[in-house]
């Protein structure tokens, strides 16, 4: 089905070479591939066109990240964010790099942005604890795990922490 997919895009790129969507189809098609190079190139051309796609920055930075090219991917999630600051994909992936690099203040700093724009973001959450545990600091940890039950509560009197 996505060979088909990538076939009918290619297409469509060929007719029409500004083709913005077909280029962001063919990138996410490969990227759920995991083929990291057909989708960096999909994107690139697609931002050569295109240079404020809303989602192509972030997706390329994403596809840098698996690549762990940390410093292709954080310009692209910077880039993400100058067009939509509030994007929390990009937030929560740049916290990810830090915590990959062993920058753990500006992890904690930057889980601490996506917390600002969704406070309920269970991922964040749960890593802020992490973070902390590999800081040494154990009692901190405890207390954002706690945090991070309490806000993920599924019981029945908490019932709206469970659909996202």
């Amino acid at each position: 089905m996505q060979d088909k997919a990538v076939e009918e895009f290619t297409e469509a790129v060929k007719s029409n070479p500004d083709d913005a969507y077909a280029y962001y189809q063919i990138g996410l098609t490969y990227k759920e591939r995991k083929d990291y190079d057909k989708a960096e190139v999909a994107y690139k051309k697609l931002l050569d066109i295109f240079p404020g796609h809303p989602f192509a920055n972030y997706d390329l930075g994403y596809v840098y990240k698996e690549k762990r090219d940390y410093e292709k991917a954080m310009a692209r999630y910077k880039k993400a964010l100058e067009i939509n600051p509030g994007n929390v994909h990009a937030l929560y992936d740049m916290a990810s790099i830090y915590v990959e690099s062993g920058q753990y203040e500006e992890a904690l700093a930057q889980y601490q942005k996506v917390l600002e724009e969704d406070p309920s973001h269970r991922y964040a959450l749960w890593d802020i604890a992490a973070v902390y545990g590999k800081m040494g600091m154990k009692d901190e940890a405890e207390a954002r795990l706690r945090r991070y039950h309490e806000m993920t509560d599924c019981s029945f009197r908490r019932f709206w922490n469970c659909f996202d």
